[in-house]
């Protein structure tokens, strides 16, 4: 006779919120919020239908949380990154533009975004909650590194660090986006490394103080 089929939790019953929030965002991510039918989140984590509405209520409650617990993973490793990073405050914002935009999974990075493109239409409450807890909170975490390079005199101090670190963001967000139409728009890709490196680079040297060259004198 067969041996029953242990479900996953049923082994780690400890683990049951983060895996099931995993495998809900892989699923929503690969098949997009509308396609996505929570028997296949199920069976994604190895659990049975019934198991999800024990902690969630709705598909929506679902996806809301997948994203939280994605965000707040991505930001307590981000963030323990940059504690242990020494030396000056652009060192520290080049390791938040690298690791921030180009670390972890590029494709399941990809995979969020169009995700998100759907959800601003199908579930404008999760939107918001994913521009919160994501990119704003992302703007808020840089724009605090820039205030450190002010306050020692490694930036200039009229920069509003709010609005720069906001375009940053959001213009690193967008270039990702407009990134998944590489197949359509010829010559229109652009390499990851590339697009990071000259983006942190530019945006450090409209913060660096202005140092006033001397007028040539001509004899």
């Amino acid at each position: 006779m067969c041996a029953a089929k242990v479900l996953r939790w049923e082994r780690r019953p400890d683990a049951r919120p983060q895996e099931l929030l995993d495998a809900a965002l892989s699923v929503f991510a690969e098949r997009g919020y509308r396609n996505t039918r929570l028997e296949e989140v199920a069976e994604a984590a190895g659990v049975t239908k019934g198991t999800i509405y024990h902690y969630f209520d709705t598909k929506e409650e679902l996806l809301l949380r997948a994203i939280e617990h994605y965000h707040e993973r991505g930001f307590g490793q981000l963030e323990a990154l940059l504690a242990d990073q020494q030396g000056p405050a652009s060192a520290r914002i080049r390791l938040f533009v690298r690791k921030g935009f180009g670390g972890g999974d590029p494709v399941r990075r990809k995979q969020l975004l169009r995700l998100m493109q759907g959800v601003a239409h199908e579930v404008p409450e999760v939107y918001s909650q994913w521009v919160a807890t994501g990119p704003f909170k992302g703007s808020q975490l840089l724009a605090r590194l820039v205030e450190e390079g002010q306050a020692t005199g490694e930036f200039r101090n009229d920069v509003d660090s709010d609005v720069a670190s906001r375009l940053l963001t959001s213009g690193l967000v967008l270039q990702l986006i407009w990134q998944q139409q590489c197949d359509n728009i010829p010559d229109f890709a652009i390499d990851d490394d590339r697009l990071l490196d000259s983006t942190v680079e530019f945006f450090l040297h409209g913060l660096r103080p202005v140092v006033a060259v001397a007028p040539t004198v001509r004899r």
